[in-house]
């Protein structure tokens, strides 16, 4: 199915009510609905000053007390790096960044389901995203969309090859769901359907089975 471009173009406003997605021109702000336990979020916009945790989940009044923000590098070593709210403030000092084309782990310690708000710009213009060789990546599209990652018209993946996979996680089952790429065409070799990003704001793991870096292109204008 074709991926939904949830952004308003010039002068307009548009509100797509099924993904909490309100935008005005090409600035506006994406509502995340974060569960209780682990989630992989994303931040598919331009914040000021930047996209750091600080920027992005002030915790100023200690309202994410015991929450965790797990970022993932597959070329480091350990891969994971964590950050945990403590206080009125991060305890790794919320330098961590959710930038675009990214994803991390939000560990909501509560039992209640919270909405959390960025603001910010939409990328315009074309953006890539590294894949690292061999490997998983934890990434989402780097522009507020959500649905078929493969056939859509913005954010088309298909440079992919044979034994790619991607992997998403249901937040309320806690399971993964895998797709492995059986083929170089990868709008027909996914035996599972094709990778669809459930909500604006989610992500998910991508193997890249090549031995060299692989790159997710994409591209929106405001015209869109």
């Amino acid at each position: 199915m074709l991926l939904s471009a949830l952004i308003g173009t010039i002068g307009a406003v548009s509100a797509m009510a099924q993904t909490n997605v309100y935008s005005l021109n090409a600035v506006g702000y994406i509502n995340v609905t974060v569960y209780p336990g682990f989630n992989i979020v994303s931040c598919p916009l331009l914040a000021s000053p930047d996209n750091t945790l600080n920027t992005l989940l002030p915790n100023t009044t200690g309202q994410y007390r015991r929450w965790q923000v797990w970022t993932f590098n597959p070329i480091a070593n350990p891969q994971y790096a964590e950050d945990i709210g403590v206080g009125a403030a991060w305890a790794g000092g919320g330098a961590e960044t959710i930038s675009p084309g990214s994803a991390v782990w939000l560990y909501n310690p509560s039992n209640t389901t919270y909405t959390v708000t960025f603001v910010g710009t939409v990328p315009t213009g074309p953006q890539s995203t590294t894949l690292y060789p061999t490997s998983f990546n934890l990434v989402s599209s780097a522009v507020p969309v959500s649905g078929d990652v493969v056939t859509n018209s913005i954010s088309t993946f298909s440079n992919g090859v044979k034994r790619d996979q991607v992997w998403t996680y249901g937040t309320v089952a806690g399971q993964y769901t895998e797709y492995l790429a059986t083929g170089n065409n990868l709008k027909t070799n996914w035996p599972s359907g094709d990778p669809i990003l459930p909500t604006v704001g989610s992500g998910f793991f991508y193997y890249n089975a090549q031995a060299t870096n692989n790159y997710w292109l994409e591209n929106y204008s405001v015209s869109q």
